[in-house]
């Protein structure tokens, strides 16, 4: 396995490239199918393809529906380990981090933090707002990028709603569908419960078709930073559960290059 416990950082220079945002961490957040985890899970695969030296975790925090088993193979993995575990000490290591990640065959700089297929919320302690805080700022320390996949349900999810705080940048995703403007209709008041940065939040709208864009949307979201075509090629990828296949839709790659290029 090709994860160690990081020395000290000397300086910020050591973190921050030179580009518009330089995030570090980030939560994906937003409605429910908004392609949070397919965003997170793409995002996360791309940084550890193009710096193979950096460290690259993904921490999925659905305690619902765990996601590992939906986007990748058993074959991919070369081991595999649950989140919940993280959440039984008083304390979180770096060595217990380290020995509780779920790791690649194909990429060694890769790593997971989710549930495993067939767990539940029930079958581990909950997740405290201490322990979260300890693990996110733990993973700050120990990985060069950290990628939280968000719960819906975020004011019931101690680490989604700690994120909102202990990461660089927040990224909203909105759909073109009403449901997504009555998500943040909906729960636009549990968002004084968290403490979110709005000068640290970009709005992202995802699956972009030829149905255009509501403007109900627009009025929840007030506008939006960037967008992400649908893209037929990606959804047929998921549907395989391997989201390590290559997407050949150029268009949808541009866009999310631009993204990450933007963001990091």
């Amino acid at each position: 396995m090709g994860f160690k416990i990081k020395k000290p950082i000397i300086s910020e220079d050591d973190i921050l490239e030179e580009n518009s945002i330089g995030a570090k961490s980030i939560l994906m957040w937003g409605s429910a199918n908004s392609g949070k985890s397919v965003l997170s899970t793409l995002i996360a695969k791309k940084l550890a393809e193009r710096n193979k030296d950096k460290n690259v975790v993904v921490v999925y925090t659905d305690e619902i529906t765990p996601m590992t088993n939906c986007f990748f193979s058993n074959s991919s993995f070369e081991n595999l380990e649950s989140l919940g575990v993280l959440f039984t000490p008083i304390k979180v290591t770096s060595e217990l981090v380290f020995s509780n990640l779920t790791t690649l065959k194909k990429y060694n700089n890769l790593a997971l933090l989710g549930f495993k297929n067939c767990e539940n919320y029930a079958q581990y302690p909950q997740c405290s707002e201490d322990i979260a805080k300890q693990l996110i700022r733990l993973l700050n320390k120990e990985f060069d990028y950290i990628i939280i996949d968000g719960s819906t349900s975020f004011i019931y999810n101690q680490l989604t709603s700690v994120a909102f705080s202990e990461v660089d940048l927040c990224i909203k995703l909105c759909m073109q569908e009403l449901k997504s403007a009555s998500y943040f209709g909906s729960n636009e008041a549990f968002l004084d419960t968290v403490d979110i940065n709005i000068k640290k939040e970009i709005v992202l709208l995802n699956k972009i078709d030829e149905r255009g864009i509501y403007d109900e949307v627009f009025n929840k979201v007030n506008g939006y930073n960037y967008k992400l075509k649908y893209s037929k090629d990606l959804n047929d990828i998921v549907e395989k559960g391997n989201l390590l296949l290559d997407i050949k839709d150029n268009e949808f790659n541009n866009q999310l290059n631009n993204l990450i290029k933007e963001v990091f």
